[in-house]
């Protein structure tokens, strides 16, 4: 029996500080066209996308996979070239941005977020990565601060860069922010003079271990492959995922056999499985993409098999606090 460890790292905008309960087990993806179809190769953007007036130019590409296509994005010397997606209902808090991205320079993932009319915008961020001449896959959390009623993505190729974008994600999470009306006659106190002293935490009682600091994430540059060949009968990992965030990785398949998953505890951990068929004919490649999403604190086992191969994630749900 092989005992690897797998330890993903994920990215986040900002330190987000939720608690263990702030998200809840759904997700909703974006609308928003992330495989670039509708557009014949060599033009500019394809379908439910807008590129914008920044001096730079934008263009279709084919892949290997007849349904599946790369926005190629070219920046000027002195000035970034975006595109923008059309505008989309925004149900929850957290936006999950993911993407494969290659070229050379510097790409950012981002959004724009609107209010209920889609007239004003009220906040906007954006996650940058270097890119170079290797495929990698990136993924970037940000957290809502403000309750937001249109959202649109934004892919940009800072100045000077080329950036391929293939395979773009956008799911929204998290419970629907609400704006509380004041209360009546309630009028903010102005803060004190001078240096306020940091509140000190209460000791923890005896026999009761200290609260854990929320760790910080970095962002994931790569995605893990486990190739089919190399495998050994019965693999064991490792994972460590804050609650409402997710880990993914693939499992090559033949076109004879699939992965499948055979146990795991849905109350703790969410399994995605889905079975990729990318390229043509003969260059036809065959995957399973998997993805666990921590739902509550607490461990399960998650067993996939496919013929006479496992593969066996152990798989712990961190609480943030």
């Amino acid at each position: 029996m092989k005992t690897n460890k797998l330890f993903l790292v994920l990215s986040v905008a900002a330190t987000l500080g939720l608690a263990s309960h702030a998200i809840a087990d759904h997700d909703f993806d974006l609308p928003i066209n992330g495989d670039f179809r509708g557009a014949p190769s060599g033009y500019s953007p394809a379908p439910g996308w807008t590129l914008t007036a920044d001096g730079g130019s934008a263009r279709i590409l084919p892949t290997h996979d007849h349904d599946d296509f790369i926005l190629e994005l070219f920046a000027t010397p002195n000035r970034s070239q975006s595109v923008v997606s059309n505008k989309h209902q925004f149900p929850g808090s957290v936006l999950k941005l993911e993407a494969k991205l290659s070229g050379a320079g510097n790409a950012s993932l981002g959004y724009e977020a609107f209010d209920s009319k889609g007239n004003k915008i009220i906040a906007a961020d954006r996650a940058v990565v270097q890119v170079n001449n290797y495929e990698q896959k990136v993924k970037h959390y940000f957290q809502m601060t403000l309750p937001v009623g249109l959202i649109r993505i934004k892919l940009t190729a800072e100045a000077g860069s080329k950036v391929q974008f293939q395979d773009v994600d956008a799911e929204v999470s998290g419970p629907v922010l609400q704006q509380a009306p004041p209360a009546p006659g309630a009028i903010a106190a102005p803060p004190p003079p001078g240096n306020i002293a940091k509140p000190v935490p209460p000791a923890p009682a005896p026999g009761v271990p200290p609260r854990p600091h929320a760790p910080r994430y970095k962002l994931l540059p790569v995605e893990l492959f486990l190739d089919f060949a190399t495998l050994g009968p019965d693999e064991h990992y490792e994972a460590s995922v804050p609650v409402g965030m997710d880990i993914d990785f693939d499992l090559s398949e033949t076109h004879a056999t699939q992965w499948r998953l055979i146990s795991n505890d849905s109350r703790i951990c969410r399994v995605k499985l889905e079975h990729d068929r990318d390229g043509k004919f003969n260059n036809r490649r065959y995957k399973a993409e998997v993805e666990l999403k921590a739902i509550r604190p607490g461990t399960s086992v998650v067993v996939l098999e496919c013929g006479p191969k496992k593969v066996t994630v152990h798989f712990t749900a961190t609480p943030i606090y």
